[in-house]
């Protein structure tokens, strides 16, 4: 009975121990940690899980890295140019577009995860960035109500 219950215990430490921790900021300046990743965001792995989930996620945010460097380069290129192009080329138009839809889209969907929090609890709690929690008063709950229902009319 000792023996399955030790091994029972080791096992359930293992698992424990291949999960990771990530770090990331949202739009409001909050830092967030946990096991998962968000979605389509820069975050910092505190510790690596060793799973292929996570070796996944990092493909996901490579390509997103790069997508990121390809869209400032462009918009550095267009700055750079003494004078425009009288027809700018399709190709880079539909690569821009792309490129602003998928922001437009994550911020879409950050915003209505945010919204969902705000007004489902009454109680909101944050954490700055020194690692201090505190409560959100209503009135800056309701402002930041009002805020992400105009980041998701603005890209949704």
């Amino acid at each position: 009975m000792r023996i399955a219950l030790a091994i029972l215990i080791s096992t359930l430490a293992l698992a424990a121990q291949a999960d990771g921790i990530y770090k990331w900021e949202d739009e409001n300046g909050v830092v967030h940690f946990g096991s998962q990743p968000p979605k389509k965001q820069d975050v910092e792995v505190v510790k690596k899980p060793k799973s292929e989930r996570y070796k996944q996620w990092q493909a996901e945010q490579a390509a997103l890295k790069a997508a990121q460097a390809k869209d400032e380069a462009t918009s550095e290129e267009r700055a750079v140019a003494a004078k425009p192009d009288p027809q700018p080329e399709p190709q880079q138009d539909q690569a821009a577009s792309k490129a602003e839809q998928a922001v437009r889209a994550q911020r879409c969907r950050r915003a209505q995860s945010d919204l969902q929090e705000l007004t489902t609890h009454s109680r909101v709690r944050e954490v700055a960035a020194d690692g201090a929690v505190r409560m959100l008063p209503e009135e800056e709950r309701q402002e930041r109500i009002a805020r992400m229902q105009q980041l998701i009319r603005d890209n949704c």
